[in-house]
């Protein structure tokens, strides 16, 4: 993974909001330089497709007006419908005939032409053997992909970078975690987007984007207690809190048990499939791994240990600029942000 001396600005433009991470390398070390989030009207991006391009402009640019931001590079990353991750095994061939299979292997689970998407393949050395090869196939809707670089060079700043989600959390764990070894899940659990990245010694071997996340709940807010989608976001903000009442605790005991089993459904499809090895630790970040029982909830569904992602980790910041109570808080929704921010062209 390459990694940057700093200067550009991580931006994940999420279904919610934006968040955006500036990282500035002194010595070996990362330090935190700005960090904000603003909020995005309803309806702006739908299955992470953008709908309100001026909104999203609109949001962004004041954004980077309030923090002051003088960068102009920005990496920005897109998941969900848009992006398709498969992982296939392949007799060996010359490295020519990989290139016109992974265009075969695209049109083959997707409704879409190759020439669609932008796309890249990478072999994974260590599943290989004698007569196949596992190759991660990932791409990118040329139009969606467009719609987001519009949206960067419409606040005149220079997209340098644009990623998946699900890989910038490679990038955020690699520094956060350089001690970490063995197989393991990374998973970003966000509003209308579940990642799920499966890492085997420092190595991608495995990636997913599930449809289900925080929006559903919110849906569930919604439909059984008639409020609006600005009451039933200020109704799992307080959940957060400590502020809940019986239906409440339903309904999130509900949503909690369907993601759950839906990660480990993945994480087994996995272990079957691929390598015959149970995942033993997930690792969650995103804006819905803060509800309350969902770490613990995951945990006991999956017979996994389950940590929470701590973006910030190893990165240094001022005190004096930046309140501790605030990166607490803040922290798991930049787990995206923060692995753009550490990217490089």
């Amino acid at each position: 993974m390459l990694l940057g001396k700093g200067g550009v600005l991580g931006i994940d433009i999420g279904s919610n909001s934006i968040k955006l991470v500036e990282l500035e390398e002194i010595g070996t070390t990362y330090h935190l330089k700005n960090l904000g989030e603003a909020p995005l009207v309803q309806g702006a991006i739908i299955n992470k497709s953008i709908k309100n391009p001026e909104a999203i402009s609109y949001a962004l640019s004041r954004l980077i007006d309030d923090l002051e931001i003088e960068a102009d590079d920005a990496a920005v990353s897109i998941s969900g419908e848009p992006v398709l991750l498969r992982r296939v095994s392949l007799p060996h061939m010359s490295d020519a005939e990989l290139k016109k299979s992974i265009k075969w292997e695209i049109e083959q689970f997707s409704t879409q032409a190759a020439k669609d998407y932008t796309h890249d393949y990478q072999v994974i050395s260590a599943q290989n053997s004698h007569d196949k090869i596992d190759v991660l196939i990932v791409g990118a809707n040329k139009n969606v992909t467009k719609d987001y670089l519009s949206i960067i060079t419409n606040v005149g700043l220079n997209p340098v970078v644009i990623d998946l989600d699900v890989f910038s959390l490679e990038s955020m764990y690699e520094v956060n975690y350089p001690e970490s070894q063995g197989l393991l899940a990374l998973v970003n659990i966000g509003a209308s987007v579940t990642n799920i990245l499966i890492i085997d010694n420092g190595e991608s071997v495995f990636a997913r984007d599930l449809l289900t996340a925080g929006s559903r709940y919110t849906d569930m807010i919604m439909k059984e207690m008639s409020l609006t989608y600005e009451e039933a976001e200020e109704v799992k903000h307080n959940q957060r809190v400590g502020v809940t009442d019986p239906t409440i605790e339903l309904l999130a005991n509900n949503f909690i048990n369907s993601i759950s089993h839906e990660i480990k459904q993945t994480l087994d499809y996995f272990s079957t499939a691929h390598c015959n090895e149970k995942v033993k630790r997930i690792m969650i970040g995103g804006g819905t791994a803060s509800l309350p029982g969902l770490k613990d909830a995951l945990s006991e569904i999956t017979g996994s240990y389950v940590g929470i992602l701590n973006p910030f980790r190893n990165i240094n910041y001022s005190e004096n600029t930046f309140d501790p109570e605030y990166i607490q808080d803040i922290s798991t929704k930049m787990i995206v942000a923060t692995g753009l921010a550490l990217r490089k062209p």
